[in-house]
């Protein structure tokens, strides 16, 4: 039997298809309708003349060392059925998934449909590795003619001539890499509408399914003149415009796997296999005009040409063979006229969806003579699939907009409907809220609960009335010491009641309280006092030698045995007036100060106070320190509404055991805490089924939620930066969830998710989350030019919100996802890395009760930096070992973000806000011991090393080096598809194991990976 060898695009198809299951990833369907007398007999002729013409449609694929060889086999033949209209779309889909069998072949099967007499449907299935795009204008223009030909109504069809081009040769392959060498290459992952982020196995094959539609023929002819007027071709326009709808996306890199024609100049007449896919990969400046861009892409494209012929992992060392290069692949195919067969009208489906979809989205698009014709496949298999739906939409808006004004930045072009672009809002702010204050509140409050408790600390407990006589009390001696609206007074206390007076007294006295923690540094709390501009504090004998020396200090020990009553009338602050100012960490290093006024808090506790349905009989665990905003919300909340709040001394706010026992005693109904302080309390012991847990300050992990939820009452999960007031979305989280968000936001609140320019992303695009609404701080104290840059107004409606830095998305729900730090995001040996997904990752493991991650190592050394996971054990589980763990992590996360060095401790550090201190956590010693194995070592086995050593050898061979370590990748060392099936093939020969073939592309490839890999098949053939 004559054989030839597979084109190098054949082998990565049919190596592609040994690897793993690819289901009809590789079929090629397409249908011509026939309406009128059909001759089915002359149609079989004439698709065997089709065939005589065209020997790739008879071919088979047989292995020899490894190596793909096409050799002439069966020829297909037309099997004529019959069906009804109503069974029809089932039977073309049945059909066209149905599998190949590439050794047996034929590549290609023809099935006539009839539904009556008159009405019939020819569907040709075609594999891949026999066939491309152009191949199907081929077989239509020829199958049409030999029709007519038969019928007497035309010529014989001329002779084909073969006009292949020559394989890559070693030539060849040097300049692909050569010109590959300073470009960049696509990343695994890709942001798109409805996507999850992170590893999703875009990369893979799944089912799928297909939205198409029509580009208004008006809108296409535009285009056409636009491309033309900016000096690109249609196509290279439509590629710029995705490149640029990724761009929108979030995708500052965005990478598009090309399909490009490989034929000879002759061979377009002929039936095969002509095709090879390259990436391109543009870096666009949001700023750039369109039409500049799109020039831009045509260069990059048109640089791939002299080169595309070879596959990128012949040309790039260490690049993996696989099924798309990049997620997102674009397909383009000019459409030839409508072919005419004698006597019966005709209709063609150019493209029938086989079923089966890879990557994440893929773009086809089927062009003239006078529409396009787009095709949107994506895969259904995936935890959240891409919204094709709205991709195509967005693409419609997107090309009218750049026909429109080709010469609009990239970052300003229109996409989106109003109701994307209009902000999430939230319900409509309570009654009593407009012009509502915290001193308003409080007087109402104190009014309507005279003797009712208020505060609870230790054994002593205080009622609303004692509580109003020390605050007004203190209140009006602030206010003759000369505090009016806008006086910053310092509160410098311990866990008390004193403490909690003080913070009335300010309020009260129209004075803005400024929280200093007596925990806190010595330098931090000066550079503070210095920066607020205090001449004032309150403190108690124990904490005054902290303020000293920023104005006068009055002291707060005897403050409820003393009764002062005269002194100047209390004012009335305005909700413009400020009611705190809060110092938050800097990313320059220096704490900012948030300048928060009484209409913000107001609108905040209103807001809580209804979702809650909080009142007078409630009970509120107060543990956070009066730095941190939350503190506010539990010290306050319950005051306003003729509750009780219980302050946890400072010891018990580090004492699980001692605040699971506070909310027992005094029956608390409600709690905040950070996720490391509900912890703290699950591991204390707290059972509570009638409290309300509110968990902020940190993403809540799943499990942790999950046991939460299973021990209290209520759980909501809040969210909000200190510069929107404390809490700006909540969501109530429900029992046994599958899945945690950041919710919608609170009364009187809107969000946004926008892109670096400030524009409102898709919904489902990652973006970066901003805050509008009721609850703004007026800005950072003294920092204008930091004002300027977070807290923006919009353009259009000069509404003014504030710019997170926090990613987030919005779900199909109208819920808000909260996706980690923008500036948390690291690099690492030129991975993108967002440590919160691994460390949600590690939370996921039964052993792990907390767990934090770092970058150590030198910054000026990249080799010598490395990832570094800080897990604390779960008392009442297996503790696993480093190998162990690093294993669980690679089952959702690539290799780059497994970290290197795990460093268990024996709690997280945390800062005095109840947030995990990165900063503290300890730079461990490489190779770190870890857990020592249960049972004994194994012995070294000759028999493995054997093994190894016969494989190396076979490596060796294959990849012709003179010698090849037991860690070596050999991907790194120059394997590709070919080399490795080699090396299957002699392997499976030499030592009797059949290894699979998905083994030589898990990463590393290995030495010791493979050899282990036969052994197991081995032992199993034994077995």
């Amino acid at each position: 039997m004559t054989s030839t060898p597979a084109s190098a695009a054949q082998q990565g198809i049919w190596i592609n298809e040994r690897i793993a299951p690819l289901g009809s990833v590789h079929h090629m369907p397409f249908a011509v309708r026939f309406e009128g007398p059909l001759d089915p007999v002359v149609l079989a002729a004439a698709c065997a003349d089709v065939v005589d013409r065209h020997p790739a449609l008879t071919l088979i694929v047989r292995e020899e060392d490894g190596v793909p060889l096409l050799a002439p086999g069966p020829a297909p033949v037309l099997t004529v059925r019959d069906t009804t209209p109503e069974r029809l779309p089932d039977e073309l889909a049945a059909a066209s998934a149905e599998p190949f069998d590439l050794a047996a072949g034929p590549p290609v099967r023809l099935t006539l449909l009839r539904t009556d007499t008159t009405r019939a449907t020819l569907l040709v299935v075609a594999h891949h590795i026999a066939f491309d795009g152009t191949s199907t204008d081929v077989f239509l223009s020829d199958l049409a003619a030999c029709y007519a030909h038969r019928t007497g109504g035309g010529p014989a069809l001329a002779e084909v001539v073969s006009a292949d081009l020559p394989e890559p040769d070693a030539r060849a392959i040097a300049a692909a890499s050569a010109h590959w060498a300073d470009r960049p290459l696509p990343g695994p992952a890709v942001q798109l509408p409805g996507l999850d982020p992170g590893p999703d196995g875009t990369g893979g094959v799944g089912p799928g399914a297909a939205v198409d539609f029509d580009l208004d023929p008006a809108l296409r002819a535009d285009l056409v003149d636009t491309a033309d007027k900016v000096g690109v071709t249609f196509f290279e326009l439509l590629l710029a415009a995705v490149h640029t709808l990724l761009l929108r996306y979030g995708n500052e890199r965005p990478a598009v796997t090309v399909g490009l024609g490989t034929r000879a100049p002759g061979a377009a007449d002929r039936i095969g296999m002509h095709a090879n896919e390259l990436p391109v990969v543009t870096a666009p400046e949001p700023g750039t005009p369109f039409g500049e861009f799109a020039r831009t892409v045509r260069a990059e494209l048109r640089g791939c040409y002299p080169h595309r012929r070879v596959p990128l992992a012949r040309a790039v060392q260490g690049v993996r063979p696989g099924l798309s290069l990049a997620p997102v692949i674009l397909t383009y195919r000019r459409r030839i006229a409508p072919v005419t067969f004698p006597g019966v009208r005709t209709s063609i489906d150019w493209t029938l969806f086989p079923g089966t979809a890879r990557g994440a989205l893929r773009f086809h698009l089927l062009d003239g003579p006078d529409r396009l014709r787009v095709l949107l496949v994506h895969r259904t298999d995936l935890p959240s699939p891409v919204r094709a739906d709205r991709v195509g939409a967005h693409l419609r808006r997107l090309l009218a907009a750049i026909a429109a004004a080709p010469g609009t930045a990239l970052a300003d072009l229109t996409f989106l409907t109003e109701a994307e672009r209009a902000p999430l809002r939230g319900p409509e702010p309570a009654r009593d809220a407009p012009g509502a204050t915290l001193p308003a509140l409080l007087a109402r409050s104190f009014a309507a609960h005279a003797a009712r408790p208020a505060v609870t600390v230790g054994e002593r407990t205080l009622s609303y009335a004692t509580l109003a006589t020390a605050a007004s009390g203190l209140a009006r001696r602030l206010t003759t010491a000369g505090v009016s609206p806008g006086t910053v007074v310092a509160v410098c206390a311990e866990r008390s009641a004193e403490m909690v007076a003080a913070v009335l007294a300010v309020t009260l006295a129209g004075g803005t309280y400024l929280p200093v923690d007596p925990t806190y540094p010595a330098e931090r709390v000066e550079s503070v006092l210095a920066d607020a501009g205090t001449a004032l504090a309150l403190a108690q004998r124990s904490t005054a030698h902290l303020v000293e020396g920023h104005g006068t200090t009055l002291l707060l020990d005897d403050l409820f045995t003393r009764h002062d009553t005269d002194g100047a009338p209390l004012p009335l602050p305005t909700p413009d007036d400020l009611a705190y100012l809060i110092y938050t960490s800097g990313s320059t290093g220096r704490p900012k100060g948030v300048e928060v006024p009484h209409g913000a808090l107001a609108h905040l506790l209103l807001a809580f106070r209804d979702a809650l349905a909080v009142g007078p009989d409630d009970v509120w665990l107060a543990v956070t320190s009066l730095s941190f905003d939350i503190s506010a919300l539990e010290l306050l909340l319950p005051l306003i509404t003729g509750g009780r709040v219980v302050i946890a001394r400072e010891s018990e706010t580090r004492d699980g055991r001692a605040l699971a026992a506070l909310v027992e005693r005094h029956g608390v109904t409600h709690a905040q805490a950070t996720p490391s302080g509900w912890r703290l309390l699950l591991d204390g012991g707290l059972a509570a089924p009638v409290l309300t847990a509110l968990s902020g300050g940190e993403p809540l992990p799943l499990p942790l939620a999950r046991r939460l939820r299973d021990r209290v009452g209520r759980l909501w999960n809040v969210y909000g930066p200190t510069e929107t007031t404390i809490w700006s979305t909540a969501a109530q989280v429900p029992p046994e969830p599958d899945e945690v968000t950041i919710g919608r936001p609170i009364a009187g609140t809107t969000a946004l998710v926008v892109d670096l320019a400030g524009h409102p992303v898709p919904h489902g695009v990652i973006g970066e989350l901003a805050l509008g609404g009721a609850g703004l701080a007026r800005g950072y104290r003294g920092l204008p030019e930091h004002t300027a840059e977070r807290f923006v107004s919009d353009p259009v409606t000069g509404a003014r919100h504030y710019r997170t830095g926090d990613l987030a998305r919005i779900r199909p729900d109208g819920a808000l996802d909260c996706l980690g730090r923008r500036d948390d995001q690291i690099k690492l040996r030129g991975h993108r890395i967002e440590l919160g997904e691994i460390e949600a990752r590690l939370q996921e493991h039964p052993a792990v009760a907390a767990a934090a991650v770092a970058v150590r190592g030198d910054d000026g050394d990249p080799a010598g930096r490395l990832l570094v996971a800080y897990p604390v054990w779960r008392a009442d589980a297996p503790v696993p070992s480093g190998a162990e763990l690093r294993s669980f992590l690679g089952r959702t996360l690539p290799d780059a973000m497994v970290p290197g060095v795990v460093h268990p401790l024996a709690a997280l550090p945390l800062t005095p806000n109840g947030k995990t201190d990165r900063a503290a956590l300890p730079e461990p010693a490489r190779g770190t011991p870890e857990p020592e194995p249960t049972g004994d070592a194994p012995e070294a086995d000759d028999a493995w090393d054997e093994l190894a050593t016969e494989i190396a050898a076979i490596w060796c061979e294959v990849l012709g080096l003179p010698a090849v370590g037991r860690d070596d990748d050999v991907v790194d060392l120059g394997a590709h598809s070919l080399t490795i099936t080699q090396a299957a093939a002699r392997i499976r020969d030499r030592l009797g194991a059949d290894v699979p073939l998905h083994v030589f592309y898990e990463e590393p490839t290995t030495v010791a990976t493979v050899t282990d890999a036969v052994v197991r098949e081995l032992l199993a053939e034994e077995a």
